[in-house]
């Protein structure tokens, strides 16, 4: 697996991902408060046993094949807010550099807004020239903005 270089605690980009995704995903128990989930439940909702899960949690088991990442990244989608953008294997086994979710998040924020989607629909059936002068007055319309707000 690709993406060894280690972190300043000495461990693989893949075990500081999935200790993130085990961190960022969590749920909302009976009681109302947030928890994380363990290592059995995860096990018994991908197949794989605890004690593997810890191990790849705490690097002990360094080599995971296709079908532990498949099974991982289905689990952490599944219970992820579904805003956010997808979890890839090649993202969870340090193949990328992680700057593609970074952009497709913001991305997906601004898409949120009903004008802003509007607007993008609208421009991408627009012809090339059209584009560059919608580009054009936003760029006369943001001077405005910041010579009334200075």
């Amino acid at each position: 697996m690709r993406g060894e270089h280690a972190d300043e605690h000495g461990t693989s980009v893949f075990v500081a991902r999935l200790r993130s995704l085990f961190d960022e995903v969590t749920y909302v128990d009976e009681a109302g408060r947030r928890r994380r989930f363990s290592n059995q439940y995860v096990g018994e909702q991908t197949g794989l046993s605890r004690s593997y899960i810890d191990g790849l949690r705490n690097g002990r088991n360094s080599n995971p094949g296709l079908n532990v990442l498949t099974s991982l990244v289905k689990f952490f989608n599944d219970h992820r807010d579904p805003n956010k953008t997808p979890i890839t294997v090649s993202y969870l086994a340090g193949d990328d550099d992680g700057f593609a979710e970074v952009e497709d998040d913001s991305l997906r924020s601004r898409l949120n807004d009903q004008e802003v989607r509007a607007i993008a629909m609208r421009a991408g059936e627009a012809s090339p020239t059209t584009r560059r002068q919608i580009l054009a007055m936003l760029d006369v319309l943001e001077n405005g903005d910041s010579e009334d707000q200075g």
